[in-house]
């Protein structure tokens, strides 16, 4: 995190005015702030890791994610078979070698949280 002496403004911004990008079940958000990049993904109930591949089993992805838990439940599996589910109110770290889908009739949101370089 930035110490606190090296931000000389507030900035303020809404996710929802800010580097919109569509998917298949869903749409994300995102804002760079001093010192780190923050998406909100809205997820439909039907989005799973092959809606964003065109129904193609999808690959696990390689990149680790911080994200925290809105609202809805993140189901998630690890390239080792690994299964868990991740609830509203949580935070997470994954790591690489995952792949993830909404569980349940609710809308997923989370927020992810990644160092600016």
């Amino acid at each position: 995190m930035a110490d606190s002496t090296e931000v000389d403004e507030l900035v303020v911004t809404e996710l929802s005015d800010t580097n919109p990008t569509a998917l298949e079940a869903g749409r994300t958000e995102s804002v760079d702030l001093s010192d780190v990049a923050v998406t909100r993904a809205t997820l439909e109930p039907e989005w799973g890791a092959e809606a964003d591949h065109d129904g193609a089993e999808a690959a696990y992805c390689q990149n680790a994610h911080d994200i925290y838990v809105v609202s809805g439940t993140l189901g998630l599996e690890l390239d080792d078979g690994t299964q868990t589910e991740i609830a509203a109110g949580c935070a997470a770290t994954i790591p690489p070698g995952h792949r993830g889908w909404t569980v349940g009739d609710e809308r997923l949101v989370y927020l992810e949280f990644d160092p600016s370089e």
